[in-house]
């Protein structure tokens, strides 16, 4: 899908990973549109997955806000897979967009931070549904 002149994407610009006072991990997330700025953060255990889930909630939360909540995304799955020979992170996400549900999957490919890659995943999730959503 080709941009049109003037139209800005949705950025990852980065994250934040600390201990709350109960143990649990958060990760807040931070995107960027343009000059615009989202950061929202997300709260899980901090053994296994749970940081990456905080990771994925965090970013769900800022697209939804980055979108002025024209759509509802939650997160449905996630998880850290070996595919095709790949280190891979992949989402699953459900979407509630002009009253009707939508299940869409994303993935990166871990080369560096997971927490980071988990973030990439659920933007590569709904990137198509955030365009859609903020056309005007």
């Amino acid at each position: 899908m080709t941009m049109t002149p003037g139209k800005k994407r949705l950025r990852f610009d980065r994250t934040e990973v600390s201990t709350e006072a109960d143990g649990r991990c958060r990760v807040n997330v931070t995107l960027t549109l343009g000059q615009l700025i989202f950061t929202a953060g997300g709260v899980a255990n901090s053994d296994g997955n749970g940081p990456l889930k905080a990771a994925a909630l965090a970013t769900l939360e800022a697209v939804q806000a980055a979108s002025a909540n024209r759509f509802s995304c939650t997160l449905s799955d996630l998880d850290h897979v070996k595919a095709l020979g790949k280190d891979l992170i992949a989402v699953l996400v459900d979407i509630r967009f002009q009253g009707r549900d939508v299940q869409v999957f994303g993935s990166c490919q871990v080369g560096g931070s997971a927490i980071d890659c988990t973030v990439k995943a659920a933007l590569n999730a709904t990137n198509r549904m955030f365009e859609l959503a903020v056309r005007e």
